[in-house]
């Protein structure tokens, strides 16, 4: 098995500080809504126009698209407004009472966690289908996209969600680490391969330090592939044998969730994590992004040699998350010219924009430079030893075999480890009475 292995640091320790911090019910009770927000004009519609809502950062990523975009369809008006990121809440309340009233941008983009279900929303009839323009536009080449991470947007053979960016997250740890604790890489071709020598071990004599950021298991059903929620019928799979021996190895490690141990090992920057691991403060890293994980190799190869351990399915599918998507409101009457607008985000990721060296775009062409962007900023702000090219290209090989993509949503991650589960994880109720409160619960959710 080859050894595999992951822009920057403020996007991923934002990412995860927001996803720590998401107050699950409030959210789950709007997931219905996508982004939504101020809408054109009539006088503005009848000439043809375009309207987007969206935090001033992404303004400053896209500025060359809305310019080119502009030049390109000078019949068009382009109405962009914008908010501060702090005033994210109150914004995103905006979007949904005027989604409530049939109004909103005709062109939504999505974060990891701007909208908590897109599935439900794609179920839903909440957004316009786009593979009739996908087949009509001369412009669009489907060959120059990630065709797995592509399907991740498809709902009932309709392409509904666009993604643009995805994640490939690994865990990563050493060689002479893996060897000392008797770690078989040959059994990590599976989720219950890997999870269960990881969980393992939190019956041994190294069970107070096992992982960084045991976290990133919080969504165990996506990662393992479990489909629990049948959004057509309003049920709800949740009795799986699977997810409860899961659940039972989670309950070792939970602790450790709680006391957020990559917190404390983050406080030497990222390659502080790779250096812990050298000093056996943890034996294993989890890492997001490309900037995150080849830091955290960068502090393993100071002193020792780093592994990269892509997450698999039950079935043995590399695991990949949609980090950043867009669709077209189902009852814009701009559709074409949102759809515009998505063809041109995605051939100018080849030109490197809208990419921070975090995360990998769906255009192929634009891998280069997100791995260059990323390297340049290791060089500035992180220290330790050389990344290979082997580990390179090991990093790149898992990157492109990524094909259970899916998108993050709090019903089947937070809402069910962070809060329904925690009885059973505290030991405070049985596993069985949890499932059924959250059977309950999604049954409700489903219905709305």
């Amino acid at each position: 098995m080859p050894r595999f292995m992951f822009p920057s640091k403020l996007t991923c320790l934002l990412r995860r500080h927001h996803y720590a911090q998401k107050p699950w019910i409030g959210v789950l009770a709007l997931c219905l809504l996508p982004l939504a927000g101020g809408t054109a004009s009539a006088a503005g519609q009848e000439k043809g126009s375009l309207s987007l809502y969206i935090e001033e950062s992404v303004q400053e990523e896209y500025r060359e698209v809305f310019d080119a975009y502009r030049e390109a369809y000078p019949g068009v008006e382009l109405q962009v407004e914008t908010y501060p990121a702090q005033e994210y809440r109150e914004a995103r309340g905006r979007r949904n009472a005027m989604l409530l009233e049939g109004e909103g941008p005709d062109l939504l983009l999505f974060g990891v966690y701007d909208n908590d279900d897109l599935y439900k929303a794609m179920s839903s009839g909440l957004f316009a289908p786009l593979e009739g323009f996908m087949e009509r536009d001369k412009d669009y080449r489907p060959e120059d996209y990630m065709e797995n991470v592509m399907e991740a947007g498809v709902w009932n053979s309709s392409q509904y969600v666009i993604p643009l960016q995805y994640d490939v997250s690994c865990l990563i740890s050493s060689e002479e680490c893996l060897e000392e604790i008797g770690f078989e890489l040959e059994e990590c071709g599976t989720f219950d391969g890997l999870f269960s020598q990881m969980t393992d071990l939190y019956d041994t004599e190294y069970s107070y330090k096992v992982m960084g950021n045991a976290g990133i298991f919080d969504a165990l059903p996506d990662i393992m592939g479990l489909e629990l929620l049948d959004y057509e019928n309003c049920q709800v799979s949740a009795d799986s044998p699977e997810l409860k021996r899961a659940m039972e190895q989670y309950k070792k490690m939970y602790k450790e969730v709680l006391l957020q141990i990559s917190n404390r090992l983050e406080q030497g920057g990222f390659s502080g994590i790779g250096k812990a691991i050298g000093r056996r403060e943890a034996y294993f890293a989890a890492g997001y992004g490309i900037y995150h994980t080849l830091s955290v190799c960068r502090g393993i190869a100071e002193t020792e040699t780093p592994v990269l351990i892509p997450i698999r399915t039950l079935d043995g599918k590399i695991n990949g998350t949609a980090v950043s998507s867009a669709a077209v409101r189902a009852n814009s009457p701009n559709q074409e010219n949102a759809w515009n607008m998505i063809r041109m985000m995605l051939e100018y990721q080849a030109k490197g924009v809208g990419l921070t060296g975090v995360y990998f775009p769906v255009n192929q062409a634009g891998f280069a430079l997100t791995e260059e962007k990323a390297l340049k900023d290791m060089e500035l702000y992180e220290s330790g030893g050389e990344i290979s090219q082997e580990l390179l290209e090991s990093y790149r090989e898992i990157q492109k075999e990524a094909e259970h993509v899916y998108f993050n949503r709090g019903i089947t991650a937070g809402y069910l480890t962070q809060r329904v589960m925690v009885p059973y994880l505290t030991g405070s109720a049985s596993y069985e009475a949890c499932i059924e409160q959250y059977t309950e619960y999604v049954q409700s959710y489903l219905a709305k």
